[in-house]
């Protein structure tokens, strides 16, 4: 006679194999859980909603537990779902890395030979990103270096899937695993070279008031931030225009407003623009990664960064300082 017993039963499921969980389940599952609706989710994917669902509800009946509650309104992830949510992003992130592994084995290539970089663009010649990059380089020339600019809100999950391998960000450590903050950075005001305040030894953050300020508040939402908190505490009310951060110097060179950027955007090149420096604001940059075990071209990278933020707090000192010893990242 078959034992029905409750604890019959959890012996049976404890003791059967465990599933193979096809990545696309995985995916499934994520995109909704990103949307927080099927619909969209399936749109992200480019499938059709019911195939969506149908994965979703593969992938519940293979974990034994639901993992999104259904509404009229869309989908909300369940506790058993948020805690599977970055297991699944790390099995779909290792998974790509697998299949550049044995794309670069086919070539006779074992080791990693790309590095994958997102930083904040545009990046000035002589700035962090340049003075990393060199230096990583004179050390590893057969490595090729892909660099990506990301918002701040796609960082992490760039991270995690595996799209960049580090990323340089204004953003502290944005959920990844490892970051190491590297500089603090002087602020300017970003003028039009008709401005009254070009020339100018300096600019109270209270200029600003009422001024149409154009920045890239979704791209660079940690800069905005800090900005934000420092005019509140002066009590300055400022006026946001969002704005890609490539067009910035132009639309403030043809005179639709100022903007606030880090000093070193002044060894860019730009025309028909002037800095002027801001007291008491700086950005922080940081260097982060993914991952339990570190690549060795990741450390390297890391020790590169390091090494630029030595010789440019060094070099200039006006722009960049290193942070204090109780800033280092984890």
């Amino acid at each position: 006679m078959t034992d029905h017993s409750p604890d019959a039963l959890a012996d049976h499921q404890a003791t059967r194999p465990e599933p193979d969980i096809d990545p696309r389940l995985l995916r499934a599952f994520l995109a909704v859980a990103q949307e927080g609706h099927f619909g969209r989710g399936a749109d992200t994917l480019m499938v059709a909603q019911s195939a969506l669902s149908r994965q979703v509800q593969q992938l519940e009946r293979l974990l034994g537990v639901s993992l999104l509650t259904r509404t009229s309104r869309g989908a909300h992830l369940t506790p058993a779902g948020r805690l599977v949510v970055p297991h699944a992003e790390n099995a779909i992130a290792q998974n790509r890395r697998l299949v550049r592994l044995a794309r670069s084995a086919a070539k006779g290539r074992y080791e990693m030979t790309m590095l994958r970089i997102s930083a904040p663009l545009p990046s000035p010649p002589g700035g962090l990103l340049a003075e990393a990059v060199r230096h990583f380089r004179s050390t590893h020339p057969d490595v090729q270096v892909s660099v990506a600019g990301l918002d701040d809100r796609d960082i992490a999950a760039a991270l995690r899937d595996g799209r960049v391998d580090v990323a340089l960000t204004w953003g502290g450590d944005l959920g990844a695993d490892h970051s190491q903050v590297l500089l603090d950075e002087s602020a300017s005001a970003l003028l039009g070279r008709h401005h009254v305040w070009v020339g100018a030894l300096e600019m109270p953050l209270s200029a600003l008031a009422d001024e149409p300020i154009l920045f890239p508040v979704l791209e660079r939402g940690h800069c905005w931030n800090a900005l934000q908190e420092m005019a509140a505490a002066a009590q300055v009310r400022l006026t946001p225009l969002p704005t890609a951060p490539s067009a910035v110097p132009d639309l403030v060179a043809a005179g639709l407003g100022v903007s606030v950027v880090p000093t070193s955007f002044r060894f860019g090149g730009y025309s028909d623009v002037a800095f002027v420096p801001l007291p008491g604001l700086h950005h922080r940059m940081s260097v982060v990664w993914h991952g339990e075990d570190q690549p060795a071209l990741v450390a390297d990278f890391v020790a590169s960064c390091r090494a630029a933020a030595t010789g440019l707090s060094t070099s200039h000192p006006d722009i960049w300082h290193l942070p204090v010893p109780s800033a280092v990242g984890r």
